[in-house]
């Protein structure tokens, strides 16, 4: 069973999270990221659900480095244990943002689970990736009824986010690709939507319209925000 009390949100953390952020953009974001569309739509000091879609584990590192950019930290990224502890380097880099479930596994605390993870979201922008598992990077696959239980446990804004291309640089099984996917990643941050408009909807209606709502954010707009070395308000 995951640990229902995340960190406790301290100086510490936030400092521990800065830097990663810091050595995420500097690393991750400067050679694969060509572009983040509408990034003025995560307003600094504000707390949000994104959703997104998922190509990589690298997708984690790449949202990090955007809400650390924006400003939207601390973050709390809910994933899979079993795949955030293969590696001693894996399990270092999620302890200060993760929230591990045990996947794949009948457990009937699973949505008192999901509700702590929601509930969180009163210190943290939370970050899931709904689909479950990691996709091709073109076409967005059903969402897991479980992100239904966190959004009514946090009843907060949902920003549905696309990550274009990331197929380029690294996939589920595939090895990375600094080269092929140097500056062809885009990221694409939709429209908020505000609780009043999905907390009546059913647990089906609710996973179709997340479905919906992140493929819908790679719509083209007319202007872009690019990402740059300039450091975030502390």
């Amino acid at each position: 069973m995951a640990d229902l009390r995340p960190p406790c949100v301290t100086r510490s953390l936030v400092f521990i999270q800065w830097l990663m952020g810091l050595g995420a953009h500097l690393f991750i974001v400067l050679p694969c990221l060509r572009r983040v569309h509408n990034l003025d739509r995560l307003q600094a000091g504000r707390r949000w659900l994104i959703v997104c879609n998922h190509v990589s584990l690298i997708d984690t590192i790449l949202l990090g480095a955007i809400c650390w950019r924006a400003g939207c930290y601390p973050i709390l990224v809910l994933g899979d244990r079993k795949v955030w502890h293969a590696s001693w380097l894996k399990k270092m880099l999620s302890a200060p943002i993760g929230f591990l479930l045990e996947r794949g596994k009948l457990n009937p605390n699973r949505i008192t689970e999901l509700e702590a993870f929601g509930r969180a979201g009163s210190e943290r922008t939370l970050i899931v990736f709904p689909e479950g598992t990691r996709g091709d990077g073109v076409h967005v696959g059903p969402c897991q009824p479980g992100l239904h239980y966190i959004a009514q446990a946090a009843q907060m804004p949902i920003v549905p986010l696309f990550i274009e291309n990331m197929q380029l640089v690294s996939t589920k099984h595939g090895r990375y690709h600094a080269f092929r996917g140097l500056r062809k990643v885009e990221v694409h941050v939709g429209e908020a939507i505000a609780p009043e408009k999905y907390l009546s909807l059913s647990r089906d209606e609710f996973s179709e319209f997340m479905r919906q709502s992140i493929a819908g954010a790679q719509t083209p707009m007319p202007a872009a925000v690019g990402l740059s070395p300039v450091l975030p308000r502390a």
